[in-house]
């Protein structure tokens, strides 16, 4: 149970970061928007992938799917702050 409530608020916390950092690079708002967008959707991504890593056996099992979605979410990240 402690390793995937690990996994979740370690990887949970990168993850929903790097969403939302992508959402802020993506849309086309004025800085107060965004970051008000980015407050009310990073906890509840956060929270969401915290519980959805319950949901496999183990540990091991939940770290394939998150880094699967971090891996992307990473490299999209790094191509769009570049291009910046």
């Amino acid at each position: 149970m402690w390793p995937k409530t690990l996994l979740g608020f370690s990887l949970g916390l990168l993850l929903s970061i790097s969403l939302v950092l992508n959402l802020n690079l993506l849309l086309p708002f004025s800085e107060s928007a965004k970051l008000m967008l980015g407050l009310i959707l990073a906890f509840p991504i956060w929270a969401g992938i915290i519980v959805w890593g319950y949901g496999f056996p183990s540990a091991k099992a939940a770290c394939k799917p998150l880094f699967a979605i971090f891996i992307p979410s990473l490299l999209l990240n790094t191509a769009l702050l570049l291009m910046r």
